[in-house]
């Protein structure tokens, strides 16, 4: 189990249980959005997830997802620079014993998500996130939150 986790409220387990369709496992929460909710979880160490912070906000992970499907990645790194990421990796192996998001060896980037939730989280701010972010036309909805915290969780 990660050092430091925050006990979490029951509103926010109901919440990110929601947000995830399922049961989490320990997590601290990161982040959050705008109606006060979990936006990025920091996950429990675990060989099998390799993915300290994950982001969980439903509206957010669809903007983000928007931007992967239409070549992000391969934009993102570009833009970034291969000795950029590849500093981001070797931070976040010293601090976390993994690459971003399990990438093997090389300036690669894989999944946008799991560098903006680094940077939303504030665990190490990194230029992927920033480009990522600036291309996020809503992170989050106006008007009303996407997770309904009065759903309870769901059994397991």
């Amino acid at each position: 189990m990660p050092q430091n986790l925050e006990p979490r409220t029951s509103k926010d387990l109901a919440a990110v249980a929601r947000q995830l369709g399922r049961e989490p496992r320990p997590f601290r929460v990161a982040a959050r959005c705008t109606f006060g909710l979990p936006s990025v979880i920091e996950n429990e160490r675990a060989r099998n997830m390799p993915t300290s912070f994950w982001v969980t906000c439903p509206s957010l992970v669809a903007a983000i997802s928007r931007i992967e499907s239409t070549g992000g990645v391969r934009e993102a790194g570009e833009a970034a620079g291969a000795e950029t990421v590849e500093t981001i990796h070797e931070e976040h192996r010293a601090l976390y014993g993994t690459r971003v998001a399990g990438v093997r060896e090389g300036g690669n980037v894989k999944c946008l998500h799991a560098f903006t939730a680094l940077g939303l989280a504030g665990a190490i701010p990194n230029a992927v996130a920033e480009w990522t972010l600036r291309r996020v036309e809503r992170p989050y909805p106006e008007g009303a939150c996407c997770t309904d915290a009065s759903v309870e969780a769901p059994k397991t």
